[in-house]
C-alpha cells in the first residue's frame, strides 16, 4: 500500500466503502454526490416516524399497540440520528480516515503490515456479520405482512379482502382513508425505510468496527516494536552510548511517536460517537423492554412472534458489538504498558528508558469510548445496561 488510492481501493475496504457511499458519508465523494445520497437515506429512514405517531395519537389504540408501535419508532429515531450525527462530523470523518492512510504508510517491515492488516480484516468480517444480523429483522419486517396474511388464510379460511389493510404494512402506520387508496406506494414507502434503517446502521456502525479495531491494531504494532528492544544488546550494551549510534532510542523514539498518535486517534473516535452511544444507549433500554413485552405478547402467534423476536436479538447484538469493541480499546492500550514490562529493558540505555518510562506514564490513563462522557463502553457496564433493561421490562409487563 503506497498510495491512498491503493489503501482505500483494497478488499479490505470494500464493504465499509459501499456502505458509507451508499448513505452519503463516505469523505471521498463529491459534495453534490454526498448531499443527495445521504438527503435521499435520511428522508426514507424518518419520515416514516410521521404515520407512525400519528397511529400512536389515534384515540382508540390500546396498550399493546403503544407496546408495539414505539419499538419501532425508537429504531427510526436511533438509526436517523446515527446519520446525522456522523455527517455534522464530517470533518472529524476525514481526519481519521487522513490518520489511518499515514499509518499504512508509516509502516516499514512485514510483520508491522501484517498486524494491522489481521486487524483490518477483522474488522471487515464484523461489518459483514453486523450487516446479516441487521438483515434478519429488517426481512422479517417486510416479510411479516405476508406471512400473516398466508396464516390467516390456512387457519381462518379468510378471504384476502376481509385482512385489514393496516396489517399487511411492516410499520403500525395512520393514513386515514388514503391507507386503501394508495395501499402499493405506502407499502413501498415502509418498505423504503426498512432498507434506509438498515444500510444507515451497518455504515455507522460499520466505520466505528473500522476505526476501533485500526487503533486497537496501531497500539498492538506499537507492542510488538516495545517487546524487542533491547534483545540485540544482551552481550553487548553500554548504559551511556550516543544517540547516533543507539538503535533501541530511535525506536522507543518511533513508538513514543506512534503511541502519542494513536492516543489522538482514539480522542477523535470518542469525540465522534460519545453523543450518538448516549442516544444508542438509552434508545436500546426502552426498545429491549419493549420488545420483549411484544414477544410475549405474540407467543401464541407464529405469524406476528418472527418480528419481535428478531428485534429483540438483534437490539442485544447490536448493543454488545458496541460495548465490545469500546473493551477491546480498553485492553488494547495497555499493551504497550505490557510490552515493555516483558521486554528486556533492562539491557538498553538511560536515554532509551527513560522515553520507555514516559510511555508507561501514558498508558497509566486506558484509551476508552464513553456514552456522553457518562458512561465507559465496557462488558461490566453492558451488564449493567441489561439489568435495567431487564428492571424496566419488569415494570412494563405488570402494565400489560
Amino acid at each position: 500500500m503506497n498510495t491512498q488510492r491503493s489503501i482505500w481501493q483494497t478488499h479490505y475496504y470494500t464493504v465499509i466503502r459501499m456502505y458509507m457511499t451508499l448513505v452519503g458519508i463516505w469523505p471521498y465523494q463529491t459534495i453534490g454526490t454526498k448531499c443527495l445520497r445521504f438527503v435521499t437515506t435520511f428522508t426514507f429512514s424518518f419520515s416514516i416516524l410521521i404515520p407512525q405517531v400519528l397511529y400512536l395519537l389515534n384515540g382508540s389504540i390500546d396498550l399493546d399497540d403503544v407496546f408495539e408501535c414505539v419499538p419501532s419508532m425508537a429504531i427510526t429515531i436511533l438509526f436517523s440520528s446515527k446519520l446525522v450525527i456522523l455527517m455534522i462530523n464530517n470533518k472529524k470523518i476525514k481526519a481519521c480516515f487522513k490518520t489511518i492512510e499515514e499509518d499504512w504508510l508509516s509502516l516499514n517491515t512485514d510483520i508491522d503490515k501484517a498486524i494491522l492488516r489481521q486487524y483490518t480484516k477483522y474488522g471487515q468480517h464484523l461489518t459483514k456479520f453486523y450487516a446479516i444480523i441487521m438483515l434478519l429483522p429488517a426481512s422479517f419486517h417486510i416479510l411479516r405482512p405476508f406471512i400473516t396474511t398466508l396464516l390467516k388464510n390456512d387457519i381462518e379460511n379468510m378471504t384476502k379482502s376481509s385482512i385489514p389493510e393496516a396489517t399487511k404494512l411492516p410499520y403500525r402506520v395512520e393514513y386515514g382513508e388514503k391507507l386503501n387508496q394508495h395501499f402499493y406506494l405506502i407499502m413501498l414507502h415502509c418498505c423504503l425505510a426498512v432498507l434506509a434503517h438498515l444500510i444507515a446502521t451497518v455504515a455507522v456502525d460499520g466505520f466505528y468496527y473500522t476505526v476501533i479495531q485500526h487503533a486497537c491494531g496501531m497500539f498492538s504494532i506499537i507492542g510488538n516494536m516495545l517487546e524487542n528492544i533491547g534483545k540485540n544488546n544482551v552481550a553487548n550494551f553500554h548504559l551511556e552510548v550516543k544517540k547516533i549510534k543507539d538503535d533501541n532510542y530511535k525506536m522507543a523514539l518511533n513508538c513514543l511517536r506512534r503511541h502519542l498518535r494513536v492516543l489522538e486517534f482514539a480522542k477523535l473516535i470518542e469525540s465522534i460517537f460519545t453523543n450518538m452511544f448516549l442516544i444508542s444507549v438509552n434508545i436500546n433500554i426502552l426498545e429491549g423492554s419493549l420488545s420483549g413485552i411484544q414477544v410475549i405478547m405474540n407467543l401464541n402467534n407464529a405469524g406476528n412472534i418472527a418480528a419481535p423476536l428478531s428485534v429483540y436479538f438483534a437490539q442485544i447484538a447490536h448493543l454488545f458489538l458496541q460495548f465490545w469493541q469500546g473493551q477491546l480499546l480498553l485492553n488494547s492500550s495497555d499493551v504497550p504498558y505490557e510490552s515493555i514490562c516483558r521486554g528486556k529493558w533492562y539491557f538498553t540505555s538511560q536515554k532509551c528508558k527513560k522515553i520507555l518510562l514516559l510511555i508507561m506514564n501514558r498508558t497509566m490513563s486506558p484509551c476508552k469510548i464513553t456514552a456522553g462522557k457518562i458512561m465507559t463502553l465496557s462488558i461490566e457496564s453492558f451488564s449493567a445496561v441489561l439489568k435495567t433493561s431487564m428492571s424496566y421490562f419488569t415494570v412494563l409487563r405488570s402494565f400489560q
